[in-house]
């Protein structure tokens, strides 16, 4: 007699299994649906006639229905156990979805970031059944430049679709990369913490529970403002706290407002003027450390008026040069320079110029490659939206124009790293 064994879901490996009618089952898991493979002529035997001619025939005899059971309990085993052979992953095709019904998975998320070790491109690749009924998400890490897949992680178990209205709140589409920790902030995971170069889950909200005893009693809501370099936490007991990422320190709102009233302190580089017709400008003035390089027009005529409230805020003033630049932003200072990116010329057809200046106004270089005409394009009001993360000498700028490309422009020589495209398929990598 054949051994009869548990049966799994090809799909997700589950136990818990449904038979739906005759060889057809259903995970009660992932909702994935699959027939019991019988080559064996056996398998053409319909059961429930079987049942119900031997009840009819054989009501009198309590032996022969004795043994029709034990035959067809034999017969189950054999097909199962053809089943779980033939379901193995061995022998499972890529393009044969004989056993499952999951479809090819979709890019439903692209980023490209930066560390240590260089540039890494994340695709959230989402997979759904044929019946729409569940979904799972996976993390696919390529090198840009060799356009390799650098590694695989499943982010969840599957789900039903119910489950899965609003994807922000389990997995967000932004990141803040930290000493190559990414760190990913929802509403309903709360503060998750990835490794840059493998995609796997280091800690969560377990490990700030544990690491401060403010937060012991745990964390019922986290907002990211990677703007400020920081995620406000508020505990179970309803307090306020500041996690800042770079220093890794948890302060109280008072804390955090005596702290930043600290490093509002005087310092000199450069700035550009807030306006449409940007210019270069070397300030003296009180800044916080998060704080863009802008300084608005108003301040800087205030000050040439000598108002003497502007005094406690601004030392001195001085115009780098007569050049403009249409819709400039500055980005982020780089060895004592201003890294910053400007239009051209006023038009949308303008190219897009990356740049590094000094204080003295002199360039070091600039980068006017032509996938940053496609920022331009994009542009819609007077200041220019730049997407990027930097690290080392590494800036990578993610743009958005039917598709995202990714440009690494190496900071000390100015010069374009690579460009990558993002895929329309995951067929294309």
């Amino acid at each position: 007699m054949a051994k009869v064994e548990k049966l799994q879901c090809p799909a997700c490996g589950a136990n818990n299994i449904s038979q739906i009618s005759g060889l057809n089952y259903q995970c009660n898991y992932c909702q994935s649906t699959f027939i019991v493979k019988n080559e064996n002529p056996i398998s053409k035997i319909n059961f429930e006639k079987l049942n119900t001619s031997t009840t009819q025939k054989n009501s009198s005899n309590p032996v022969k229905i004795i043994v029709a059971i034990a035959v067809f309990m034999a017969l189950m085993g054999v097909g199962v156990s053809l089943f779980i052979v033939t379901a193995s992953k061995k022998n499972v095709s890529k393009s044969n979805n004989f056993f499952s019904d999951w479809q090819t998975p979709s890019i439903d998320n692209y980023n490209c970031l930066t560390g240590s070790k260089g540039a890494v491109v994340w695709l959230v690749l989402k997979n759904q059944t044929n019946k729409l009924d569940s979904v799972k998400y996976i993390l696919r890490l390529i090198d840009p430049q060799t356009k390799k897949i650098i590694s695989e992680e499943t982010l969840e178990k599957p789900k039903a679709w119910k489950e899965l209205f609003n994807r922000s709140q389990n997995f967000d589409s932004e990141y803040y990369v930290n000493n190559d920790t990414v760190y990913n902030v929802s509403e309903d995971a709360g503060i998750q913490c990835f490794d840059l170069y493998s995609g796997k889950r280091l800690f969560g909200n377990e490990w700030f529970e544990k690491r401060f005893p403010q937060l012991k009693t745990g964390i019922s809501k986290v907002n990211k403002e990677y703007y400020r370099n920081r995620i406000k936490i508020t505990s179970t007991t309803g307090n306020d706290f500041y996690y800042f990422i770079d220093s890794k320190l948890l302060l109280t709102e008072k804390e955090t407002e005596k702290s930043e009233s600290e490093e509002n302190n005087f310092s000199e580089n450069i700035y550009l003027s807030q306006n449409k017709k940007s210019q270069l400008y070397l300030c003296n003035i009180k800044r916080r450390a998060s704080e863009d390089y802008y300084i608005s027009e108003s301040y800087i005529e205030q000050f040439r008026l000598k108002q003497s409230y502007m005094g406690s805020y601004i030392k001195n003033i001085k115009l780098l040069s007569d050049s403009i630049y249409p819709m400039a932003k500055p980005i982020k200072k780089y060895k004592d320079k201003l890294l910053f990116f400007f239009a051209s010329k006023f038009s949308n057809r303008a190219d897009g110029v990356l740049a590094l200046v000094d204080r003295t106004g002199q360039f070091t270089w600039k980068n006017k490659d032509s996938t940053f005409k496609k920022i331009i394009e994009n542009n819609t009001g007077d200041h220019i939206y730049i997407n990027y993360n930097l690290n080392n000498d590494l800036i990578v700028i993610n743009i958005n124009n039917a598709g995202y490309q990714s440009v690494g422009v190496n900071l000390k020589t100015g010069k374009t790293q690579f460009v990558f495209n993002q895929p329309y398929s995951i067929n294309q990598l």
